[in-house]
């Protein structure tokens, strides 16, 4: 196609036009990395056609595509030479945050894609984007949202950068891939909140980096509120073997007291999860336990 021809296409930004499939890349600001399978859609474009429009902005005499990686991908496995598409002229903040706020609204988004595509827009413009608060804001999410992202992502990548193990983290894994490690991002930010705790950063870097990920690999199958427990006990006696904390999570939970405590006590209990950020159960069990212990009881 001649410059003139190209020329032609873009006079009207918000047109719907009819671009050459060659002529579009999918650059920085998508922050969506793998398209994942496109089979069926394939199939439904080789019969209908693509029915929505993707979304690109002019680089040269390019298409950078912000919106529309899986179409694309499958516009170009059914042969399609051409692809119906909307040319707007974006900066690269408002590329990326158009890209972050379609994915994250269809759900398209892993969190490592997300956490990406947060960090590139932080790097871009440290003043507008600098803390958490103004990345939920341009994005339309909670400040908690964010921070779960943040947190979750980066805690999972010191783990695999410390141990070389392959500890990653999905929004909805499958159940097979939970048996094989892959962490909820609930999960994930649970073992971040454990790695914060004192108990925790008091151990030895190593050492730390390899309990989290044996924490990591205990609780990825398990349900959120057992996952919570078994952190909870993690984080009350880090020197137990991940084998001893399960036994006495699923202990406590075949036996349940209704305990009438001392005020003293209690405030004492509440005090000791405050400052070990877990719960008065949590602290009252480890307690029990280890009295129990040191009677010769068990």
């Amino acid at each position: 196609m001649s410059r003139a021809g190209l020329a032609s296409e873009r006079k009207d930004p918000s047109e719907l036009l009819q671009i050459e499939t060659s002529r579009v890349f999918v650059g920085k600001s998508n922050v969506r990395r793998r398209p994942g399978d496109v089979i069926d859609l394939t199939r439904s474009i080789q019969e209908k056609g693509v029915l929505e429009p993707v979304l690109v902005r002019p680089v040269g005499y390019r298409y950078e595509l912000i919106i529309g990686s899986r179409r694309l991908e499958a516009a170009k496995a059914a042969g399609l030479k051409r692809i119906p598409a909307v040319v707007r002229k974006m900066s690269d903040e408002e590329a990326i945050i158009v890209s972050l706020i379609e994915n994250i609204q269809r759900r398209d988004l892993e969190p490592e894609e997300e956490y990406d595509g947060l960090m590139t827009l932080r790097k871009l413009n440290p003043k507008s984007y600098g803390t958490p608060e103004q990345l939920a804001k341009a994005i339309g999410k909670s400040r908690r949202y964010v921070e779960d992202h943040i947190n979750a992502v980066e805690t999972v990548r010191g783990l695999r950068r410390e141990t070389r193990a392959e500890v990653t983290v999905k929004s909805a894994p499958t159940p097979e891939e939970r048996k094989e490690g892959v962490l909820p991002l609930k999960h994930a930010t649970y073992i971040h909140k454990a790695e914060e705790t004192p108990s925790i950063q008091g151990l030895p870097s190593r050492e730390r980096a390899v309990k989290l990920k044996e924490l990591a690999e205990t609780i990825a199958p398990l349900p959120q509120p057992e996952a919570e427990k078994v952190v909870s006990h993690f984080v009350m006696a880090p020197q137990k073997s991940m084998e001893e904390i399960r036994k006495d999570v699923q202990y406590l939970r075949a036996v349940k007291l209704e305990i009438l405590l001392d005020p003293r006590v209690a405030e004492a209990l509440r005090t000791a999860a405050e400052d070990r950020r877990t719960t008065m159960e949590a602290v009252a069990s480890l307690a029990i336990h280890s009295w129990l212990r040191q009677q010769s009881y068990f």
